[in-house]
């Protein structure tokens, strides 16, 4: 009985290794927030493309689920789901005092836009002195004391009638928001490039799901992040110029 039982000790240890080594198929579900997309009917914003693509990539399905972004980013955190994205690294806070993790990888950059009313010229070193705008939920991202704004279309509307000194967004909001009003008047200049990460729960960072997202990462579609006007060179246009990006001009 002894001499039978080592065989079958060793077929065990080595099914058990073989079991460890497979990695987690299960679907990773992912929150991501309410875009200004169709997906009911078929049209999804890029990013959320940009991560369906991820699975297609990596063999690993994807679900996505829609929430207000508020909710999402609890979801994430809470480890109802597996990660939320997008989200901006914070940079005037310390990720040790967040009830959630940034991914390991940066997943994408994006360019913030300040948008000023022409022959009105801010002093870019003293920004707190002006009446600035961003839009909600992005107030943290900046060292001085701005206004949340809860629509891109208002806040440059207002900035237009000088209600307001200047407008900060990302551009890939911000620039096609922009085109559609049909503004004039209305300056813009890169005010910083930021890190955009995914969000996980604390106990998930460095984890499986972490790594998924370093993996997807170094695989990800460079024509899908053209589409959704992420990691790409900050180019310096202005309203009226001859040459716009052509993407500009189809991001909504």
């Amino acid at each position: 009985m002894k001499l039978l039982a080592w065989p079958l000790l060793f077929l065990s240890m080595v099914l058990s290794t073989f079991a460890d080594a497979e990695p987690d198929k299960r679907p990773l579900v992912v929150a991501m927030p309410t875009m200004d997309d169709d997906p009911e009917h078929g049209i999804e914003h890029p990013l959320v493309l940009l991560v369906r693509d991820w699975g297609k990539k990596l063999n690993r399905e994807i679900i996505v689920q829609r929430y207000p972004f508020k909710r999402s980013l609890m979801h994430a955190a809470n480890g109802d789901v597996d990660f939320h994205f997008p989200l901006i690294l914070d940079p005037q806070t310390s990720p040790a005092d967040l009830p959630f993790a940034y991914s390991t990888s940066v997943v994408t950059k994006v360019n913030f836009v300040l948008y000023t009313r022409e022959g009105h010229e801010l002093d870019l070193d003293n920004l707190g002195q002006y009446n600035i705008a961003t839009f909600s939920g992005h107030g943290k991202l900046f060292p001085f004391d701005v206004i949340e704004d809860h629509s891109i279309e208002g806040s440059l509307r207002k900035l237009q009638l000088g209600r307001i000194d200047g407008y900060i967004f990302a551009d890939n909001g911000g620039d096609p928001a922009l085109l559609e009003l049909g503004l004039t008047g209305i300056h813009r200049q890169l005010y910083k490039v930021y890190d955009v990460h995914a969000v996980l729960a604390h106990g998930r960072k460095g984890g499986e799901v972490d790594q998924f997202i370093t993996d997807a990462v170094n695989l990800q579609s460079v024509e899908l992040q053209a589409l959704a006007m992420v990691n790409q060179p900050y180019l310096d246009w202005q309203v009226g110029d001859e040459a716009i990006p052509a993407l500009v001009h189809s991001g909504r």
